[in-house]
């Protein structure tokens, strides 16, 4: 095969380019190449995501975005690229919380553990355990006879020794963000059953997540403020 025809195969290789009314036209499919991006680190504290930006902020493309997803998640953002038009992530921050069982029953012993290891100590907290602490089981059946009828009266289910009022709603702090902020607090509606058992169902209609959500994103806005100022930085919730 003489050059000739060699070079006519590689011209008829070469994808063929027009524009025309302002639109580029091509008669192959073109793929971009990326560039090369770092792994994403993946953290469980805020502080360490401060400490790593602060470190590393000047190797990534400018501005860099912390997009704050929600009380538990923080993904961070580099510029776009100028090359493949791509963002890369270098770090995603996910908080070490304990996993805390609402709307449904547990008996009141196993509550009262999760109140007093899952929740911030508050004196509203202090109250509702010393509630569950007064907690007796009743079980018990009572016969008058008085020798033409006989009456039975049988008492079970849960009762709070000495009669006291329980409120059915309290304002409580979980542990359920990141543990750098202040937890939100929102409240919960409590619920005694027979048996023994207790139950908290949420009732702020998911209120502390944005409150969550505003918490953390002024945290990072003070830990972070030299690089916003200067435009390296952008927190967005």
């Amino acid at each position: 095969m003489d050059s000739i025809a060699i070079k006519e195969i590689v011209e008829l290789a070469r994808p063929n380019i027009i524009a025309e009314h302002g639109y580029v036209y091509s008669d192959k499919s073109l793929n971009v190449i990326n560039e090369p991006q770092v792994k994403t680190i993946r953290l469980s504290t805020l502080k360490s995501l401060v400490e790593l930006l602060n470190k590393e902020c000047d190797e990534f493309t400018s501005p860099i975005i912390i997009h704050v997803e929600g009380p538990c998640s923080v993904t961070v953002h580099t510029g776009v690229s100028e090359a493949d038009r791509q963002r890369e992530i270098p770090y995603c921050v996910s908080p070490d919380i304990p996993v805390i069982s609402f709307d449904r029953k547990m008996e009141y012993e196993n509550m009262m553990i999760g109140l007093k290891s899952k929740f911030v100590e508050t004196p509203e907290l202090k109250e509702l355990v010393r509630l569950l602490g007064t907690i007796t089981e009743e079980n018990n059946m009572q016969i008058a006879d008085d020798g033409f009828t006989q009456t039975v009266t049988v008492r079970k289910g849960i009762a709070i020794k000495g009669n006291r009022a329980v409120n059915p709603i309290v304002k409580l702090k979980p542990y359920r963000t990141f543990l750098e902020i202040d937890q939100p607090e929102s409240e919960f509606l409590v619920r005694l059953f027979e048996g023994g058992y207790v139950a908290l169902f949420e009732a702020d209609g998911g209120a502390w997540k944005l409150n969550a959500r505003n918490a953390i994103q002024d945290y990072l806005s003070k830990s972070l403020s030299e690089h916003i100022e200067s435009g390296t930085v952008i927190i967005t919730a």
